[in-house]
């Protein structure tokens, strides 16, 4: 359910950024969400449908990006990727979260002059 306040925001952070921009239409916005930021790609796209309807946003595509969560090895100094669980590839020490895959954020805003 927070989705629908996440994605409020995300369409009032759009239409703030396009406030002073000349353009016919908005195509596409494309938004960076990492696998680790609680948010569920399918009910950001509902609701984005749904806030954007009668606004300057309606009829763009939701262009989601997905952000892998990396892990942190203390022994190796190395990231990786999580596959099962939490353990180092290279040494098989168990790896620490990082914030890469925490990340929500519009990465750009397309539009038709």
């Amino acid at each position: 359910m927070h989705e629908y306040f996440v994605t409020q925001q995300l369409v009032k952070i759009a239409e703030d950024e396009l406030k002073d921009v000349s353009f016919k239409r908005v195509t596409r916005i494309k938004v960076v969400v990492g696998e680790l930021s609680g948010i569920i790609d399918e009910s950001l796209k509902f609701y984005f449908d749904i806030l954007t309807k009668g606004t300057i946003l309606e009829g763009a595509q939701l262009k989601i990006i997905p952000k892998k969560a990396l892990l942190y090895c203390q022994k190796c100094s190395e990231y990786f990727e999580r596959t099962k669980d939490f353990t180092c590839p290279k040494c098989s020490s168990l790896g620490k979260l990082t914030e890469h895959g925490k990340e929500f954020y519009i990465e750009s805003i397309e539009v038709d002059d």
